[in-house]
């Protein structure tokens, strides 16, 4: 008796106490997954300056492109960046570059779909702060983390295990990096993302899924106008577009979309023009854009002209080796 009385007095759940277990708690409802499956739809069209969209590891798996890729970065370079960071560009799926418009500058956003851990980049990242560090976890597969880099605020965005966001300037929360994690959300439907309509749309459609494409919105001002021999003036958007082609070379096309329903035939040889101009220039020539594989061709549409030239990959690489080898080098540290 004595001891029956001890047992309900120490909360164990006997029979003799009339006690009942509590209830077992109910799961918590999986959260829905992040809708990551498009990067450039975590990208908004409002403010976009210029896009660059790439798959490092497709254009690293093709074996005649890696002698030209390492002149270019240097496998030492790609993997002091991976310590750094915890990124390997070289596994890097896909990635895209962003540049916008901000009230204090232009705004760049890095997003890429990596093979890290999470935890490892954010640990990194955070090493590089130098002040007003904050940390933002919209939720468990969902983190923000900002702060200063010298003297420029930087944010790093995690999105699910396999996504993450760089912004270097502009507000941490107001910024591409919050916008994003609100498009990961499913938060701003209604608000157009980079390449779902408009003339970037239908020149995306144009270059198909090219590993590599860059394209810029108009409309053009100042000394862009002028830019193709005056055809920026009333373009709606510029693009470009690389891929390996089938003798090893690298096919580039180039459009300019706009309104060229009467005068596209005279607009296709001003972009001509202008192309060997560029090409016959100082750095055209740096780039071997000056000897071509095959000479380019002008087509012509109403709504876009363009032109098409295959170059040869080892001019190419030496030339932007020799233009961009030190800036690279300081990104990729």
């Amino acid at each position: 008796m004595v001891f029956g009385l001890l047992s309900c007095a120490l909360g164990l759940a006997l029979p003799a106490c009339g006690g009942a277990p509590p209830p077992a708690a109910r799961p918590s409802p999986p959260l829905p997954p992040l809708d990551t499956a498009d990067l450039t739809r975590l990208l908004p069209q409002a403010g976009l300056r210029w896009l660059v969209l790439a798959r490092p590891r497709e254009i690293a798996a093709v074996p005649w492109l890696i002698p030209w890729i390492a002149l270019v970065a240097p496998e030492e370079n790609l993997a002091r960046h991976a310590r750094a960071t915890g990124i390997d560009l070289r596994q890097v799926r896909e990635a895209a570059i962003a540049s916008y418009a901000g009230r204090a500058g232009d705004v760049t956003f890095h997003v890429a779909r990596h093979s890290g851990e999470p935890r490892t980049i954010e640990r990194l990242f955070r090493r590089r702060l130098t002040g007003r560090e904050r940390r933002a976890v919209d939720r468990p597969d969902l983190v923000r983390l900002s702060g200063d880099i010298g003297k420029a605020p930087h944010t790093l965005v995690l999105l699910g295990r396999d996504v993450v966001g760089v912004q270097d300037g502009g507000s941490p929360g107001r910024g591409p990096a919050r916008i994003a994690s609100l498009y990961a959300l499913g938060r701003l439907r209604r608000s157009p993302t980079a390449l779902s309509g408009g003339p970037l749309a239908a020149l995306a459609a144009r270059f198909g899924p090219a590993p590599l494409r860059a394209f810029a919105p108009g409309p053009f001002e100042g000394e862009l106008a002028r830019g193709a021999r005056g055809l920026l003036a009333a373009a709606t958007a510029v693009g470009a577009a690389a891929r390996p082609s089938a003798r090893e070379g690298i096919a580039l096309a180039i459009a300019v979309a706009g309104d060229f329903s009467t005068s596209g035939e005279a607009a296709s040889e001003e972009l001509l023009a202008a192309w060997d101009e560029l090409a016959h220039g100082s750095f055209g020539h740096l780039l071997g854009l000056d000897a071509p594989v095959e000479p380019p061709l002008a087509t012509h549409a109403p709504d876009a002209v363009a032109i098409a030239v295959e170059l040869d990959p080892r001019a190419l690489a030496r030339g932007l080796a020799a233009a961009t080898g030190e800036r690279l080098q300081d990104m990729l540290r």
